[in-house]
């Protein structure tokens, strides 16, 4: 029998034993350790469950996660980052001067502005300042905390005031005093664009804290007219443009109507044998002219009272959103998106109440049009046509004379339909403008994605430059950006980076589909473009139609002649 090595002894046996003795334990600390393990994760799912539904509940109440005054996200920054940067001005901590050396001049220029706005409303500074000083906790809240570590209390209440001044005494200069705004009209573009980046805000309470101590009269804060006003007439610039085209048709048309008691009575007039034809012609013309009054005179005043045109200019200066907005860019969504605040003004006038309520008591003796109902999102938000298209099937533009980007509506009729669309200005600020609206909405949680499905909505009617200017032509574009083909390269360079909320403009959408789908509209639309492309075309049809109406009536009386009546 061979010796045994010490080398070729092994200690697992020994190991195993060792670990043996060690885990013979009693059983009672093995069942403790067991729930207290279970306890422990049952108290960790507990918590987990709380953090999704906590979660899901701010989801419903549309409120923010994150700060109100977020970053734009970094995938619509890199797909677009000249649209979120300041060019001319800086707001707010998140491109404070120190990061941009070329707009440190423009603080400059902020401190002279902003001592104007100081001696302008006479009060002292230090009560000024101690005002936003009393509100500048609740401003540091709006913002990432990571971004403004930096900046003290007293620091960061400085940059409040001197901004918010700066911005009050910009909007007072644009609207009320130009001429005393010691900028160039490219830099005043400049500031206008920079005030409506996400980036570049300060908190709206600043402001209103601001214009209370320089407008406020007899408890009333005019600064907030002020802001509106700015807001309304110089950044979303609504421009009423006369349709010329349907005003000269309709001017034809009236002018034909005016001839035609003078027309008709000399037609008839001498088709009687036998009798004075001048006695017979003059007094056959007043009693054609009568009763054209009395058809014409009862339309119009129907035509007035059912009309549901608005115009821009019944804006409400002194119009207040339902909560109170985070920043200046949130004002503006609600002027922009909203159409219960761009209504026109009811008359005071006892006239206008009575013509209302006629309207109102004529509304109900007009048979509805009720159409069957379809499931929402069934069809329609992926139905694309460009404005051409529509056009071809029978499809007219035309403005709703607001600028709320939700006053779209389409109205079909028996031959045609007509779609509705509220005007926009396009011009060097629009694309900046439009993304930083997006940006908002889209850190803000907001549901549905309005601006958004419009921008998604505007690409899907322009494809090139002759849809521009069919929407051109009807009022819907107000084009200072360029030529044609430039506003459509920007919609479609939109278009191309979103995805719209299909909920919004379904109906819509869904109705368009339908008007496409008609054969006897397509017919329609194709005959009136081939007989009636201009106004002069359809003035000789109608002419022709007159002519053709009283030759056989005059062929008529011609070969039926009136007896004389016989003399006793």
């Amino acid at each position: 029998m061979s010796e045994t090595h010490l080398s070729e002894i092994r200690v697992d046996q020994l190991i195993n034993k060792e670990e043996g003795i060690h885990n013979n334990q009693p059983q009672e600390l093995k069942m403790d350790e067991t729930l207290g393990n279970y306890s422990l994760k049952k108290n960790e799912r507990s918590s987990w469950f709380s953090f999704i539904l906590r979660e899901v509940k701010d989801t419903k109440n549309n409120q923010p996660l994150g700060p109100k005054m977020p970053k734009v996200s970094d995938k619509l920054r890199n797909e677009n980052e000249e649209c979120y940067s300041p060019s001319t001005v800086s707001i707010g901590p998140y491109h404070s001067p120190g990061h941009h050396n070329n707009l440190r001049e423009e603080e400059i220029l902020k401190v002279s502005m902003a001592r104007q706005f100081i001696v302008d409303s006479g009060k002292d500074i230090e009560l000024m300042y101690s005002e936003v000083e009393e509100a500048i906790q609740s401003a540091r809240e709006f913002y990432n905390k990571i971004d403004i570590i930096g900046y003290d209390d007293e620091q960061f209440t400085r940059m409040m005031f001197l901004d918010g001044c700066f911005i009050l005494q910009f909007i007072h200069c644009v609207t009320h005093n130009y001429e005393n705004l010691e900028m160039t009209d490219r830099q005043v573009a400049g500031v206008k664009r920079d005030l409506l980046l996400l980036e570049n805000q300060i908190p709206f309470q600043v402001l209103k804290s601001l214009t209370s101590l320089r407008y406020e009269k007899d408890g009333t804060n005019h600064g907030m007219k002020h802001v509106n006003d700015f807001l309304f007439f110089h950044i979303l610039n609504p421009k009423d443009q006369p349709l010329r085209t349907r005003k000269l048709l309709w001017s034809t048309v009236c002018l034909l109507l005016l001839f035609l008691p003078i027309a008709l009575p000399f037609v008839l007039s001498r088709t009687f044998i036998g009798h004075n034809h001048d006695l017979v012609f003059l007094s056959m013309v007043p009693t054609f002219a009568m009763m054209q009054l009395c058809v014409l005179i009862p339309a119009w005043l129907l035509w007035l009272l059912l009309r549901k045109g608005r115009k821009a200019s019944g804006y409400d200066s002194q119009w207040q959103p339902d909560e109170e907005p985070a920043h200046l860019l949130q004002l503006l969504y609600f002027l922009f998106v909203g159409p219960h605040n761009i209504k026109g003004k009811s008359s005071s006038r006892g006239c206008g109440h009575c013509l209302s309520y006629l309207a109102t008591c004529l509304k109900k003796f007009i048979p509805r049009k009720y159409k069957t109902v379809v499931a929402q999102g069934r069809r329609g938000h992926y139905l694309y046509y460009s404005a051409k298209e529509l056009k071809k099937v029978g499809i007219h533009f035309m403005s709703s004379q607001t600028i709320a980007l939700m006053d779209v509506k389409f109205k079909s009729s028996y031959f045609h339909g007509t779609l509705k669309l509220p005007s926009i200005t396009i011009d060097e600020s629009t694309r900046s403008m439009l993304f930083n609206l997006v940006a908002f909405e889209t850190s803000a949680a907001l549901n549905p994605l309005r601006v958004t499905s419009y921008i998604c909505f505007m690409d899907s009617l322009i494809d090139d430059a002759d849809d521009v200017k069919e929407l051109r032509s009807k009022g819907i574009i107000v084009n200072f950006h360029g030529p044609d083909q430039q506003v459509a390269d920007l919609f479609n360079h939109m278009g191309r980076f979103l995805e719209p909320d299909t909920s919004v403009y379904n109906d819509v959408k869904r109705e368009i589909n339908e008007q496409c789908e008609s054969i006897v509209k397509k017919w329609v639309a194709q005959w009136q473009q081939t007989y009636f492309q201009s106004p002069w075309a359809f003035i000789a049809f109608a002419a022709a139609a007159v002519g053709l109406a009283l030759t056989a009536t005059q062929t008529y009386y011609a070969m039926h002649p009136r007896e004389p009546s016989k003399k006793n």
